[in-house]
């Protein structure tokens, strides 16, 4: 997304006022608007929705009603980007698919790297992914913080 940017490890200046969080290397988010992916899906059809999502994480979307849907995809594809932000220079060529959003038994949200996404997380020196996503008021909001 141009002009998106992440926090990251040792380049990250100072902030006075703002601790140091032993362990945190990079921060991602991204926010998605849950209408606009909608009409972008209804316009380029399952062709565009197979680029973007596993067909593990459209089988988790499907629901009871097309808001629910259309919020979940939006929540994956905001929380791909988040991951993918946490990657820094690393993630250059990363593809959708490289990263995938399942869910742990809890229902928190479980992020998986594949291809060169997982290469990056190793290049970068990285040991773990934390993600949360939310939806609210048409938005879908990710953040990722990798240690």
């Amino acid at each position: 997304m141009p002009g998106a940017e992440a926090l990251t490890g040792p380049d990250v200046p100072d902030v006075p006022g703002v601790p140091d969080v032993p362990g945190v290397r990079a921060v991602g988010i991204d926010v998605v608007g849950i209408g606009r992916l909608r009409a972008m899906l209804e316009r380029r059809g399952q062709p565009m929705l197979d680029r973007l999502l596993t067909p593990a994480e459209q089988a988790l979307c499907q629901g009871a009603s097309a808001h629910h849907r259309a919020a979940c995809l939006a929540g994956r594809v905001a929380a791909k980007e988040a991951v993918r932000k946490t990657l820094g220079g690393h993630g250059a060529g990363c593809a959708w698919r490289d990263v995938e959003i399942g869910r742990e038994p809890s229902g928190a949200p479980a992020p998986r790297l594949t291809g060169r996404a997982a290469r990056a997380f190793e290049n970068a020196g990285l040991s773990r992914l934390h993600l949360s996503i939310t939806h609210e008021a048409g938005v879908a909001v990710a953040i990722a913080v990798a240690v």
